[in-house]
């Protein structure tokens, strides 16, 4: 009865292991290296939405509210140890731990995808992406060789923004989205990174009949639907599968404004620089 119980147990356990190897083999570990808006797009939905279509991922955020391209770049340089390094892990489990640097993420797992941002009051200004884009992606290159690298498309304003850098797009959103695609399209080109066209994803869903309703009353951070938004535009980018007709969705959201988020990310990931009619 021992030797049975025994070899049971024994094959159980390699069953496991089996299992466990797979999944690892299966699993893509996503590092933002962002701030607020990569909080709004990874954090809350995105685990979710991959897990939903039967894909695997663990999910960090270097974090620092408002970090643009140029502090990151210091950052990297000096090492200094100023992120919240926000981990979601295979299971869906976030914990949340100060006091990391970049080089110290990078080496905490080995990362499929590595993915870099504008600060927002930034993003549609060309001039303030370089040198430090360019540098942060050779730091990056040198610690994981074997990542992917992908540039995160942030989104323009609420019409009714109170954002101090508004009026340097005029207060205007349209202006503002058509110059953060300039930026965002022309950083891609020139360094051969695959967009993440979330800035795209909410406009589209600007013109459905939701309307400029996928932001917090700051007028940029983005509330429910819009991170819903962002994030389905992530998956489709990142796994290269259609995200309408995913079943996962926040419970605050309808089923009508499920599909349209799901029509908006679809339809960015087509066309990345250009607003589509959903």
């Amino acid at each position: 009865m021992k030797t049975k119980l025994f070899s049971f147990v024994l094959v159980a356990l390699m069953t496991l292991a089996s299992v466990s190897a797979s999944a690892q083999k299966d699993t893509l570990r996503i590092l933002a290296i962002g701030n607020s808006f990569s909080w709004n797009a990874v954090e809350q939905n995105l685990h979710g939405i991959a897990d939903a279509d039967g894909k695997c991922a663990i999910i960090g955020n270097m974090y620092i509210g408002g970090c643009s391209l140029e502090r990151h770049f210091q950052n990297s340089s000096t090492d200094a140890k100023a992120y919240s390094y926000r981990k979601i892990n295979a299971y869906g489990v976030k914990t949340v731990q100060g006091g990391w640097s970049i080089s110290q993420a990078l080496a905490d797992e080995k990362w499929d995808v590595v993915t870099f941002q504008q600060a927002s009051h930034f993003s549609g200004k060309s001039e303030t992406y370089e040198p430090y884009l360019s540098s942060l992606i050779q730091y990056v290159k040198a610690r994981a060789p074997q990542a992917k690298l992908y540039f995160h498309q942030t989104w323009a304003y609420a019409a009714t923004s109170g954002h101090k850098a508004f009026p340097d797009y005029n207060s205007n959103q349209e202006n503002m989205y058509n110059l953060i695609m300039f930026a965002s399209g022309k950083a891609c080109r020139e360094h051969y990174l695959t967009i993440i066209p979330a800035g795209t994803a909410i406009q589209n869903i600007r013109g459905s009949f939701v309307g400029d309703k996928v932001t917090v009353p700051d007028g940029f951070h983005l509330n429910e639907l819009g991170r819903y938004t962002a994030a389905c535009t992530w998956y489709e980018t990142l796994w290269g599968k259609k995200v309408v007709g995913n079943s996962f969705a926040p419970q605050y959201i309808t089923a009508e404004e499920r599909e349209a988020a799901q029509k908006a990310a679809h339809a960015a990931v087509r066309k990345p620089y250009k607003v589509s009619d959903i």
